[in-house]
């Protein structure tokens, strides 16, 4: 067969010349077998694909191809160029008579696979690669839970904030690997999805657009382009690839070193997340004991991300008026204000969780401002529910309208500055999915667009305006489209041992990453953790290290009374993360992690408990030392690392030999 192709030095897209499927890829002469369809778009008469269209022809333009398919019922377009080893793809659609765009899935990719290991790295929160996704996830037909995305035998996310970044990669290290971008600044709403391929047992790559004015429009013109990298390696380079690009956008006109820091973020040594014991939140006097005890312990500056600081015990209850009429007749507004004074005096810093996406239905406010007119809609008008917690009927508001934006910075006015906070945390704005709201009372387009983005900006510098300089804002996960304005992230699901599709499948099949530090260590700050003292002490010190690692702010998970009295080990694996956070503070606030290190040295294990089917744990086996290059602010390279094992272990870095203690951290000016 004859096939159209196009690409450049290192990389060929080829097509069949009489339809335009494509058909296969090339990468240094190695060819890879796809036919995929790849376009399809979604209308609202049903679908169109190549295989609906009459005519295909090509025009050539220097480093550019133009590919038409056209029938009775619509024109499609789509344009190839070159640049360096990357291909950009665009894609414009025209319909004739009465149908309009829905959605527009492209491009496809399909029946990708390797014969060898490969991995699927994808961007949700922190980042993780999965091994061998198609036999040990995507095959099984397993339902993704609703809060890391969705799909059975898929997994799709959404761009922005459902995935951090608008890159993804599938690969072989010992073959080759595939890096798929969309270079959108504005953020427009989009979908990442990898799909299990029943015909090749392989997988594919699709990207949907939405938009603006979804199902009224008759045209789309895709607003930013697609980017097909092929390279050789793993995930690392994959994310170099995506840095290069990405650190040059508008969320990132400066790094640390240039950005005003509020004094509270940059002196802090050791942040305390109550996420998983809002009941300890509550008990005022318990948890200002302990974190007194926390504090002279570490001999640190600590911080505290408090749950239950309006007497209520669980997840956004009340949300966002927080304080019911018991609350409030009980006079705990005013015992809460005296509460963050004695905090204060003892140099505390403290911010409450608060929600900035949902609202519940429960509360005065929702009648009394009806804010039934503010929520998010669908295509049949009907207000969307978020299922968290059931009885709660948290209804997702669209961050478009003026009664939402005006009700958080009355919130923060209120709950932040009367009674005595440091800053603000605004729950899920970084971390859950952006939704298409088809209400168009709203003063937005219909479906997508970047108005999710854009109104989501515009509600937080009002609410920097409103905090002034040093009280700080900070958020849920770490969507880059943010960086410009929060002042730190609140990262919970940084690894994934005992939860995410590890659990799905009760198996280690996903190993996290840090893609957070490693394409913005520079630029932006996070925190967080899942580290907890009602673990195995392992656990704990397995989590807490690497996340120290990578440059998150040391953080720990509540820690009653009683567990903090009997968790000696516990306490002594927080002591050594601060010691070397202090020690290397400004490495690890204002430079970056840049590579993971490959070492050889002996193993250590870990159970974790699982959902197996045999009931049995899952043992985990790793190599003792974990270890990592960073970047300082002035260029300076460091080899920083930890060793799990109770032994000296030797590793080899750059042809030099090192020694590192058990259970201690290591650093080594390269």
């Amino acid at each position: 067969m004859e096939y159209m192709n196009f690409g450049n030095n290192q990389t060929k897209l080829l097509f069949d010349q009489e339809k335009g499927y494509l058909e296969k890829i090339e990468y240094n002469n190695r060819s890879v077998d796809i036919r995929s369809k790849f376009w399809c778009v979604h209308t609202v008469n049903g679908e169109l694909t190549i295989a609906d269209m009459k005519e295909f022809w090509v025009q050539s333009y220097g480093n550019m191809r133009k590919l038409f398919w056209k029938s009775d019922a619509a024109t499609v377009t789509v344009t190839l160029r070159t640049e360096f080893e990357k291909i950009y793809f665009g894609i414009n659609v025209d319909l004739y008579g009465e149908n309009a765009v829905n959605e527009v899935e492209f491009p496809i990719v399909e029946g990708m696979k390797f014969s060898k290991e490969n991995y699927m790295l994808t961007t949700w929160q922190n980042g993780c690669i999965i091994k061998n996704p198609v036999e040990n996830l995507l095959s099984k037909g397993l339902e993704t839970p609703f809060w890391m995305g969705r799909g059975k035998y898929e997994y799709t996310n959404d761009y922005p904030a459902g995935l951090s970044f608008q890159y993804a990669s599938f690969y072989s290290p010992e073959e080759y690997g595939y890096y798929f971008a969309t270079e959108d600044a504005e953020a427009y709403i989009k979908s990442y999805t990898y799909r299990y391929n029943e015909k090749t047992n392989g997988l594919d790559f699709v990207v949907t657009n939405y938009p603006a004015n979804m199902g009224k429009t008759s045209n789309y013109c895709m607003p930013y382009e697609f980017v097909l990298q092929m390279f050789e390696g793993d995930w690392q380079v994959a994310t170099q690839i995506y840095r290069k690009w990405a650190i040059e956008q508008k969320w990132c006109k400066r790094r640390l070193t240039e950005k005003h820091i509020p004094e509270n973020v940059k002196k802090t040594d050791l942040w305390r997340v109550n996420h998983t014991n809002d009941m300890l939140g509550v008990r005022t006097q318990e948890y200002f004991d302990t974190s007194l005890f926390l504090r002279d312990t570490m001999d640190c500056n600590l911080a505290l991300h408090w749950y239950g600081w309006n007497l209520n015990p669980e997840h956004d209850w009340d949300t966002p008026d927080y304080f019911n009429d018991e609350c409030r007749a009980m006079g705990w507004p005013e015992t809460l204000k005296e509460w963050n004074k004695k905090f204060d005096k003892e140099g505390i810093v403290k911010i409450p969780y608060t929600n900035g996406r949902l609202w519940e239905k429960k509360t005065k406010s929702f009648e009394e401002l009806n804010i039934h007119a503010a929520a998010v809609k669908d295509q049949t008008g009907e207000i969307l529910n978020e299922p968290w917690t059931a009885a709660q009927n948290l209804t997702t508001i669209c961050p478009s309208c003026a009664v939402f934006q005006n009700k958080m910075v009355d919130m923060c006015r209120e709950f932040i500055m009367d009674e005595g906070f440091d800053g603000a945390y605004l729950d899920q704005i970084g971390s859950f999915n952006a939704r298409l709201c088809f209400d168009e009372n709203h003063p937005h387009p219909r479906g997508g667009g970047f108005w999710w983005n854009d109104s989501y900006h515009t509600m937080l510098r009002d609410i920097k305006t409103l905090l002034g300089k040093e009280r700080f804002i900070t958020t849920e996960s770490c969507c880059e489209t943010y960086i410009d304005v929060f002042d730190l992230f609140l990262v919970l699901d940084i690894n994934f041992q005992q939860s995410g599709f590890n659990d799905m499948v009760g198996a280690g099949i996903t190993e996290s990453v840090p893609l957070f530090g490693m394409i913005y260590g520079d630029y932006a700050l996070g925190y967080g953790s899942i580290c907890r003292f009602d673990k195995p002490a392992e656990q704990f010190e397995y989590y807490l290290m690497k996340n120290t690692l990578w440059g998150f702010i040391p953080s720990i998970e509540a820690g009653t009374a009683e567990e903090l009295a009997a968790g000696k080990e516990h306490l002594a694996a927080t002591k050594r993360a601060v010691d070397f956070f202090k020690a290397h503070k400004d490495v690890l606030l204002y430079g970056r992690p840049y590579e993971v290190l490959d070492v050889d040295c002996e193993t250590c294990s870990i159970e974790w408990q699982l959902k197996r089917e045999d009931g049995k744990p899952f043992v985990d086996t790793f190599p003792a030392v974990y270890a990592v290059m960073w970047k300082a602010a002035d260029d300076q390279d460091y080899l920083f690392a930890y060793n799990f094992s109770n032994r000296p272990q030797k590793i080899t870095v750059a042809d030099k030999e090192h020694t590192i203690e058990g259970k201690s951290f290591y650093s080594h000016t390269m």
